[in-house]
């Protein structure tokens, strides 16, 4: 077999796992044998690794979480990221540890498929300026504080006045999200492929505005307004700050925006998994999702 061409691949073990780390060494030393670079970091670590303009794709050590948190450092860039389960579930990622060596020849060589998945990115805007901004992989979250009180929020989207709100939050997710808090809101189940955003009202007041789904390159405007009580964004369940009332925040969709390497889990498979029932009459083929 003809050898591949020489690869720059960027791996990164979860954090404070010895077993991810240590296999994580092994696949870095192979590689640089078979005349490939090789950097080997942990999901903790803020590397300047992830900004190598020539990376050709990146493997990660770890379970779903590890995936979303270095997915996030790659929207936009184009290089795709092969996940090697080492968490709970793994619908993200695509091979288990012992079949690494397998899944990284097929990568070298160019024979794994790739696919594309939606990502969303958030900005807020503070007194006309922009206070912060980032990417979310599964879902940006507008949710209140510790006390039970509501949040009320001006809505737009792409710039045209939806209504006012007054909610415990709203969630805003990519297809591969929608079947996390989304659907447990009452959101819709959106089919991975799909290039579409999920707008998810927490419990809102009287009912005012239903769950709805967007064009993936919709821009969603969510104004914090006064009389609200505490109010926190969250990209992925992992990154967040605190809103102010007057807080401005914009959540737009980036279609094909990540990659991820491999076949992945089947839909209907990771909805079984998560507990989904696929009902369906004796001896017909399913009828529905419960």
């Amino acid at each position: 077999m003809k050898k591949p061409p020489s690869r720059n691949i960027l791996l990164v073990c979860k954090a404070r796992h010895e077993r991810a780390t240590a296999l994580g060494e092994e696949i870095g030393t192979w590689l640089r044998r078979q005349g490939h670079r090789a950097t080997v970091i942990t999901a903790e670590q803020d590397s300047p690794a992830y900004g190598q303009e020539d990376l050709d794709f990146v493997v990660v050590l770890g379970g779903d979480g590890t995936m979303l948190g270095v997915a996030r450092r790659l929207v936009g860039r184009g290089v795709p990221v092969l996940g090697i389960n080492f968490g709970r579930v793994g619908f993200l990622t695509d091979a288990q540890p012992d079949q690494w060596q397998d899944k990284l020849v097929e990568c070298l060589y160019g024979d794994e498929p790739v696919r594309a998945c939606m990502a969303l990115t958030w900005s807020v805007t503070r007194q006309g300026g922009v206070l912060a901004s980032g990417h979310g992989v599964n879902d940006v979250v507008l949710s209140r504080g510790s006390l039970a009180r509501l949040v009320s929020m001006e809505i737009a989207v792409n710039g045209v006045r939806m209504g006012a709100l007054r909610s415990d939050g709203v969630i805003v997710c990519t297809p591969i999200g929608s079947s996390g808090y989304s659907v447990s809101a009452g959101g819709p189940l959106l089919y991975p492929s799909m290039e579409a955003l999920g707008f998810v009202p927490i419990c809102p007041f009287l009912n005012t505005i239903a769950p709805m789904v967007f064009d993936g390159n919709t821009s969603l405007t969510m104004e914090i307004l006064h009389g609200s009580t505490d109010c926190y964004l969250t990209a992925d369940g992992q990154e967040g700050m605190l809103l102010e009332r007057g807080d401005v925040v914009r959540v737009g969709g980036l279609p094909a925006a990540v990659q991820f390497m491999g076949e992945g889990t089947c839909f209907f498979e990771r909805l079984r998994s998560r507990g989904f029932v696929l009902q369906g009459a004796p001896g017909g083929l399913g009828g529905g999702l419960a």
